[in-house]
């Protein structure tokens, strides 16, 4: 059979429909693709700032908790602080704190000598209910001591004493001593504390009066 010229022109116009329109397609899936690939890395771009701000708003949230949490104790004790018979003891340093307290303890004594410190980034606390240190002399914590931790992840921990007849603020404060046997008007305390994970790091400062 033969093909005219007329067939053989539309045969050739047919084919060139069919490779314009297989071309066009081709582009349409390299645009889809391309598109499809840039919302999947404009999404993951999303997901992980999403993300990494909910993993620092509760690294804050765990640093915040905490130190209010110790904060809470030293407060209590610190607010409680007192003198004995000897008009002892209160010895204020820049990283440490050692004092007598009148607040509440486990062996419901009527005073407690209590130290707080700083060590390997744990902030411990030191007390014995020894009810001889209300009238004698104090020179060491004693076999009867005991140690515990009431803060982790704790890289600074610094006080300042406030005299409120000088309106200033000491680094230290020695009672018997430097200071004629008063109390300290005021303890600031402050910390600065890391979430488990460091991921966050946060510093408080805490203002407490003793009355």
């Amino acid at each position: 059979m033969k093909i005219n010229n007329h067939q053989t022109s539309i045969i050739k116009r047919k084919l060139s429909i069919f490779r314009n329109d297989a071309a066009f397609t081709i582009i349409e899936l390299i645009v889809a693709i391309t598109l499809a690939s840039m919302i999947i890395l404009i999404t993951a771009m999303i997901f992980k700032q999403t993300s990494s701000a909910f993993s620092e708003s509760d690294a804050r949230n765990e640093v915040y908790q905490n130190v209010r949490a110790a904060f809470d104790v030293i407060k209590r004790d610190i607010s409680g602080a007192t003198l004995n018979a000897n008009r002892e003891w209160f010895k204020g340093e820049i990283n440490a704190i050692t004092f007598l307290s009148s607040t509440s303890n486990t062996n419901d004594q009527p005073i407690t000598l209590i130290k707080y410190f700083l060590q390997s980034n744990t902030l411990n606390k030191s007390e014995n209910t020894d009810t001889a240190f209300l009238n004698a002399g104090i020179f060491t914590f004693g076999t009867a001591t005991t140690t515990g931790i009431i803060g982790f992840n704790v890289s600074t921990l610094q006080f300042r004493y406030y005299d409120m007849s000088e309106d200033s603020w000491a680094n230290t404060w020695d009672c018997p001593g430097t200071n004629t046997s008063i109390l300290p008007d005021a303890v600031e305390v402050k910390m600065t504390v890391s979430d488990m994970r460091n991921r966050y790091t946060g510093t408080s400062t805490s203002i407490i009066a003793i009355p």
